[in-house]
């Protein structure tokens, strides 16, 4: 019993303990440290953003001529199906150069065969 009731001061006092601690370190955290500084930069998108719509209007043109004079060598399925992966691999491109606050498109990693067939 003696052990149980000791256990349940030590628990209390230590309890009061941290309060205190927190409340103490909670009136400096709210004071700014002359000694630390913070700078704050703002990434410009508009490049990356100027970039991606260049080349999404030059993907859609070209798309659309593919439609409208489809290849020879490529069946409808096919086109679909490339098209599409060329649409997401430069959505992807864009997600990646946000990430990266880059200034221009990755470059892409995927052949698309676009630019041989005009």
């Amino acid at each position: 019993m003696r052990v149980h009731h000791s256990l349940q001061i030590v628990t209390v006092v230590t309890t009061f303990a941290a309060l205190a601690a927190c409340s103490s370190n909670r009136r400096v955290r709210n004071q700014p440290d002359p000694a630390y500084s913070t700078v704050t930069l703002q990434w410009d998108s508009g490049p990356l953003d100027r970039s991606y719509n260049s080349e999404r209007v030059d993907m859609e043109a070209r798309h659309n001529q593919e439609n409208s004079y489809p290849r020879a060598d490529e069946s409808s399925d096919q086109r679909v199906r490339r098209q599409s992966s060329e649409t997401q691999d430069l959505d992807r491109r864009y997600a990646q150069g946000k990430a990266a606050h880059a200034k221009t498109m990755p470059p892409s990693d995927q052949d698309h065969h676009d630019k041989s067939h005009r």
